[in-house]
């Protein structure tokens, strides 16, 4: 089968993670190549590791975990890049695919026309904060994955990178944004109030989803290294009123086309099915 690459982002000292998701790849007929993660603790021992970013200001904090995770996907995007095919599946390794995955990485035939990214995981009850409903452009346009799930335009804020398809010009264009970011990676992907690469990227999601987070919502390797952002109550407002600055002519658009029936709030729960 030719299928397309299967990237997962491991660490060195996490081989339970990627037994387990070689487990469930295997399970569902998915070959997959490690990628070795950027440590964040190894990272925070070495000095000068913060990213020199040239902004003058940034809008989250980047520690050593958001930095590592950064700098683990750019290399898994670089990779793709090294090779000739179209898109790439990028996979954290404590996501669960599917057993109908394997049919979505035979071609591309089904990719949505002028798309960057197909976004794969849940939206909602992860335990991390994520909104439990989006945005979605409306049903029924005819994009579908080869099992007939629905592959509607993701029209608002969502997080999480755990387990995407991007194709060649939005990896190009996601490296180009680390080279100097000013938010973590899941914002720099997901989230147009803040990431002008976001707002670029015209991004899919399926639904239902067909990938989510298989570990604890606690059992995170970056959460000792993160820092809170914007910690006392004047640099909240602060990063409150430039957020809110920067997503004026998003919330125009969105209110637009909620106006026109065009949108609408949509919870995305993972739904597993039988492999084709």
């Amino acid at each position: 089968m030719n299928q397309l690459p299967v990237y997962v982002v491991n660490l060195d000292r996490r081989p339970d993670r990627w037994e387990a998701i070689s487990e469930n790849l295997e399970r569902i007929g998915v070959r997959a190549e490690r990628v070795a993660a950027v440590d964040a603790r190894v990272l925070a021992e070495t000095p000068g590791w913060e990213i020199q970013s040239d902004r003058k200001r940034r809008f989250l904090a980047l520690d050593a975990g958001a930095t590592a995770c950064i700098l683990s996907h750019a290399a898994t995007l670089r990779r793709f890049l090294s090779t000739d095919r179209p898109a790439a599946l990028v996979l954290e390794d404590d996501a669960l695919l599917a057993a109908d995955a394997a049919p979505l990485l035979r071609s591309t035939d089904w990719w949505p026309a002028g798309a960057s990214i197909v976004r794969l995981v849940n939206i909602g009850g992860s335990g991390r904060n994520w909104r439990e409903a989006t945005l979605l452009g409306p049903a029924g346009g005819g994009a579908r994955t080869p099992d007939g799930r629905e592959l509607r335009r993701l029209e608002r804020r969502c997080e999480s990178a755990v387990a995407y398809l991007i194709d060649r010009t939005g990896a190009g264009t996601v490296l180009d944004a680390v080279r100097d970011p000013d938010v973590p990676y899941d914002h720099i992907l997901f989230d147009p109030t803040l990431s002008r690469t976001a707002r670029r990227l015209r991004t899919y999601q399926v639904v239902p989803a067909m990938a989510k987070l298989r570990s604890a919502p606690g059992d995170s390797d970056l959460a000792p290294f993160r820092r809170p952002a914007q910690a006392d109550r004047s640099a909240r407002r602060r990063f409150r009123r430039r957020r809110n600055l920067r997503s004026v002519p998003l919330k125009v658009r969105l209110a637009a086309l909620r106006a026109l029936g065009r949108v609408r709030r949509v919870s995305i729960a993972f739904e597993d099915r039988a492999g084709g």
